[in-house]
């Protein structure tokens, strides 16, 4: 063989190993594109099986329709059962236009929380707001109520008794006080005086009815701390 044949022999072995070597990475890279296509595929299947089931439709079709038909709000799938649970549409839209005008939703949570948070603190102060009249509940124009054994005006910075029934001058006389040493009190005199009756008698309060002319609740709370108002 002739030198020059040597090279061209060479050189087409060459040429050939390079085709190959091409081919070869071709396959390569047509596999790999496969295989992210695969992939690409199968995460697009998963967001469309979350759609669906978060529509709670089962195909593409059925969710197509649904959205064309155009239909009023109350009768889309599962909002008609929603608004009935919740007063109607009408009652539903009064109650975003509320939450809007409070501040919105934290703003609301808020205020709710403050009221809990209030309520709490009353019902502490108070003490034994819910439990039973010392005395059986009378019948007044047709309504029954607990019995109240006197009158109690209160204003900023006095309290005072009046009207005293018999029931009050027991009550006193039991604890060892006498009408005309409570009828007027501060708040804190009020406290001290009634305390004892709440401390032989927790189990059940006395009723007053009372006339407010007071701005502050704690005069209120005074009065609470012993007895009942109504």
């Amino acid at each position: 063989m002739k030198r020059g044949d040597d090279v061209f022999f060479f050189t087409l072995i060459d040429f050939l190993l390079q085709v190959f070597f091409f081919g070869l990475l071709l396959f390569v890279v047509l596999q790999a594109k496969s295989k992210d296509d695969g992939a690409a595929l199968q995460r697009e299947e998963a967001a469309k099986e979350r759609l669906l089931k978060g529509v709670g439709v089962s195909s593409l079709t059925e969710l197509t329709d649904l959205l064309t038909r155009l239909a009023p709000l109350e009768e889309l799938r599962g909002t008609s059962e929603f608004m009935a649970r919740n007063g109607g549409a009408s009652k539903a839209i009064s109650a975003v236009e509320v939450i809007k005008t409070a501040g919105g939703t934290e703003n609301v949570d808020k205020l709710a929380q403050q009221l809990k948070i209030a309520n709490a603190r009353v019902s502490e102060l108070e003490g034994g707001w819910g439990k039973a009249s010392c005395l059986p509940n009378v019948t007044t124009n047709g309504k029954v109520q607990p019995k109240s054994i006197a009158r109690v005006v209160v204003d900023d910075d006095v309290i005072t008794l009046e009207e005293p029934t018999p029931e009050m001058l027991e009550l006193l006389a039991r604890h060892g006080l006498t009408f005309s040493a409570v009828e007027k009190l501060t708040p804190p005199q009020f406290r001290t005086a009634f305390s004892p009756v709440v401390s032989k008698q927790p189990e059940c309060r006395y009723f007053l009815n009372a006339v407010t002319r007071t701005k502050y609740l704690e005069p209120m709370r005074a009065v609470w701390s012993g007895f009942r108002t109504q």
